[in-house]
């Protein structure tokens, strides 16, 4: 999946109320502002932030994990992606959720990444030659993305930004569902994405 376009310069736009609930979003209170330049041409993209606060159960995924280049990354996701969706669907394997992406690091001073593609499945389920993996119960906030995935890259930055303003230590891996995307639909405009970010518990 693309994580930004190249040409994009984003800018992200912070104010300082927010509002806390436990099962409905925070109100809206932060702006991202996209500008693409091309061809001597500005246009700008604005989305409203509003953060969800999750309680999320333990999971379980078949995933397909791997250290790469972040250069090949997009290429790696979209591939495997795909390929891991085939073998499910041959397999008749049922899944619990959208296709998904876990990322457990992303250094962009060594242009570096450890990733994997994901599918959410139930308990005890396989799919060799895909690893089963479980995540624990945990805390989390959530942004959702309709539309392309050029503001994908500025909706990390809001979620790492807001969990250090709360205090918080982000824990790993970070997460993207795709609820509709490009295995759905060839439309960009009707992507949705579901980006996830748990976090330590600061009783432990």
């Amino acid at each position: 999946m693309l994580r930004a376009a190249s040409f994009m310069t984003i800018t992200l736009l912070m104010v300082c109320c927010f509002a806390c609930t436990s099962t409905e979003p925070e109100a809206a209170e932060e702006t991202i502002l996209s500008k693409e330049t091309e061809g001597g041409d500005t246009t700008a993209r604005v989305t409203t932030l509003e953060y969800l606060e999750l309680d999320l159960p333990e999971r379980y995924y078949v995933v397909f994990r791997q250290d790469l280049s972040l250069l090949d990354m997009n290429g790696f996701l979209a591939m495997e992606s795909d390929a891991l969706n085939k073998a499910a669907k041959e397999a008749k394997l049922k899944t619990t959720g959208p296709s998904t992406s876990l990322f457990y690091e992303w250094d962009t001073d060594r242009g570096w990444g450890d990733a994997a593609v994901a599918l959410p499945v139930a308990a005890g389920a396989s799919l060799p030659p895909y690893v089963t993996i479980a995540l624990p119960p945990q805390k989390a906030i959530a942004l959702e993305l309709d539309g392309p995935y050029d503001g994908l890259s500025a909706m990390h930055y809001a979620l790492d930004a807001e969990l250090k303003r709360r205090g918080l230590t982000a824990a790993k891996p970070s997460i993207e569902e795709y609820t509709v995307g490009p295995l759905d639909t060839k439309d960009p405009t009707q992507f949705k994405t579901r980006l996830i970010y748990t976090y330590e518990n600061p009783e432990k």
